[in-house]
C-alpha cells in the first residue's frame, strides 16, 4: 500500500512538472532554399543541406549591395527572385531542357566589369519572364549613369525555318538557331524593359535590346520595351514569333528589324527616336544575298506609330522595304522623319508590291517624300504601282496636316481605319489607325519615356 501510495505522489510531481515546463522548440532546417527545409522547424540546428546547383550564382558586393552574380551556362531549372538583386556578368546562357523563371518585378543587372554581358536562350531552353504593369521586369546596367551599348540584351534562340539553311549562328556568339519546327516554344516574355542594351562588338556584328533568332509561333511576346540602346530595338532572324504591344524608344539603329524569312505577326507598336540617333523605324528585309530565298519574310503587321526626329544627319525613315521582304501592312502612322517616309527598294521587293504579296493600306503617311520606290534603274521608276494607288486607302502628306491626332506617339483616328481581325484571331478588333489609344494607354507605368 505504502509502495502504491508513493508511486501516486511521483506521477503527480511529474507532471506538474510537465506542466510548468515551455514547450520544446521544433529543431530542424529552416532555410527555404535548402534540399532539407523543413516548414514546421521553429529553430535552425544546422543539418541544413545545398544542391550542388545552388552555386549556379555567387554573392558579389558592389556599392554596398549584394548581388546574386550569374555566369556562363545555367545548367538546372533556376528561379531569379524579385527580393533579390541579380546581375550578369559575360555571356549567360540558359541550356537545351532548362528553364530559367524571372518573377515579376525582378530586376535584372548588368555587370559593368569588362565583359559583355547578355542573356541567351538556346534551342531547346526556356525563359519565363512575365512581369505585370505594376511590377515590370527589368534588365539594366548596374552603371549609375549608363549609356547605350552598355551590354547585350536578351536572345533567344529557336528551331523555327529561317532562309540562310538549317541553322545558323547567332551575333556575338550568342547561340545557334533554325531548324524545322515553325511552333517551337521558347518561353514567355511580358511586360519585360531592356535599357542600355545593343552592344557593338565590331562591323556587322551587334547585339540587340530584343534578339528573335528562329523563334517559333509557340513563344508569347508581348508589352515589351527597349529602351535607348545603340543598335536595333528589336531584331527578328526568321522564324514565326508574334509580337504584340511593343515600344522602342530612342534606340540608335532600327526600332524593328527582320530578315532571314521571318514571318510572324505585330500588332500595336511604337517607334520613338530622340535626338541621340536612331536610323530607321522599321528596316524590312528577306534575305541580302538571295531576294528570293523560301521561306520568305512575309510577316502581318497592325496598328503601328512610326516617330521619327532629326538626329542631324537627316537620314532616317519611317520604312524601309528591301531584299525581297514579303508582308502586310495596316492602320500605321509615320510621320516626322527627315528623309523619308516610306521606301520600298529592289527589284523583287518591288515585284512582290505589284504583284500584292507586299502590301500597305488604311494607312497615314504624313513625312517629308511620303512614298520613295527604287528600282535598279533608280528613284521613282516609271511604270512602278504605288501604295498609293489600287484602292488601299492610304493619306499622305508633308505637312503635319494628317497627324493632329497624335500627343507623341498617344492618339489614334478611325478615319479610313481596317480592321486587322480579318487575318486571324490572333490579332486584337482594333479600328483605328495607330498603336495607342488616348483612352486605353497600354504604355502606361510600365515604361520609361524619353
Amino acid at each position: 500500500m505504502k509502495n502504491t501510495k508513493n508511486t501516486i505522489k511521483m506521477m503527480i510531481l511529474a507532471g506538474a512538472l510537465v506542466a510548468v515546463l515551455p514547450a520544446c522548440k521544433k529543431k530542424g532546417c529552416t532555410d527555404p532554399e535548402a534540399t532539407n527545409y523543413n516548414s514546421e522547424a521553429k529553430k535552425d540546428d544546422g543539418t541544413c543541406a545545398y544542391d550542388t546547383d545552388s552555386a549556379w550564382y555567387s554573392e558579389v558586393t558592389i556599392g554596398g549591395e549584394v548581388y546574386r552574380q550569374v555566369t556562363g551556362n545555367i545548367t538546372a531549372d533556376q528561379t531569379m527572385t524579385a527580393a533579390d538583386n541579380w546581375l550578369l556578368s559575360g555571356g549567360v546562357f540558359v541550356d537545351n531542357g532548362v528553364t530559367l523563371t524571372i518573377e515579376a518585378g525582378t530586376t535584372v543587372n548588368a555587370a559593368d566589369d569588362g565583359s559583355t554581358p547578355f542573356l541567351s536562350v538556346a534551342q531547346g531552353g526556356t525563359v519565363i519572364a512575365c512581369g505585370t504593369a505594376d511590377s515590370p521586369i527589368i534588365f539594366t546596367p548596374v552603371a549609375d549613369a549608363p549609356s547605350p551599348g552598355a551590354w547585350g540584351g536578351i536572345i533567344l534562340n529557336g528551331y523555327a525555318p529561317i532562309n540562310t539553311g538549317l541553322t545558323a549562328e547567332g551575333e556575338g556568339g550568342t547561340g545557334t538557331y533554325g531548324g524545322d519546327n515553325a511552333s517551337d516554344n521558347s518561353g514567355s516574355l511580358c511586360y519585360v524593359r531592356v535599357e542600355y542594351a545593343g552592344k557593338i562588338l565590331g562591323t556587322d556584328n551587334e547585339l540587340n535590346g530584343f534578339s528573335f533568332n528562329g523563334c517559333g509561333s509557340g513563344t508569347t511576346l508581348h508589352h515589351l520595351q527597349a529602351y535607348k540602346g545603340s543598335d536595333d530595338g528589336f531584331e527578328f532572324f526568321g522564324g514565326t514569333v508574334s509580337l504584340k504591344h511593343a515600344i522602342s524608344s530612342g534606340n540608335q539603329d532600327d526600332s524593328f528589324d527582320w530578315t532571314h524569312g521571318w514571318s510572324g505577326n505585330g500588332q500595336f507598336w511604337v517607334v520613338e527616336q530622340d535626338s541621340e540617333g536612331g536610323d530607321r523605324g522599321i528596316e524590312a528585309d528577306n534575305n541580302g544575298d538571295n531576294n528570293e530565298a523560301n521561306p520568305y519574310s512575309d510577316p502581318k503587321i497592325a496598328n503601328v506609330t512610326l516617330i521619327g526626329l532629326d538626329d542631324g544627319d537627316a537620314s532616317n525613315q519611317g520604312m524601309k522595304l528591301r531584299e525581297g521582304t514579303k508582308g502586310n501592312f495596316l492602320n500605321v502612322v509615320i510621320t516626322g522623319f527627315p528623309k523619308r517616309g516610306c521606301q520600298v527598294e529592289h527589284d523583287v521587293t518591288l515585284s512582290n508590291m505589284n504583284g500584292g504579296s507586299l502590301t500597305m493600306k488604311n494607312s497615314i503617311v504624313d513625312n517629308a517624300s511620303p512614298f520613295v520606290f527604287t528600282t535598279s534603274v533608280g528613284e521613282d521608276a516609271i511604270g512602278i504601282a504605288t501604295f498609293e494607288d489600287g484602292g488601299n486607302n492610304n493619306s499622305s502628306a508633308t505637312d503635319g496636316s494628317l497627324v493632329g491626332f497624335l500627343s507623341g506617339y498617344i492618339g489614334t483616328t478611325a478615319t479610313g481605319a481596317g480592321d486587322p481581325t480579318a487575318w486571324g484571331t490572333w490579332f486584337d478588333s482594333a479600328t483605328y489607325i495607330g498603336a495607342v489609344s488616348s483612352g486605353s494607354d497600354w504604355t502606361a507605368g510600365w515604361t520609361l519615356g524619353l
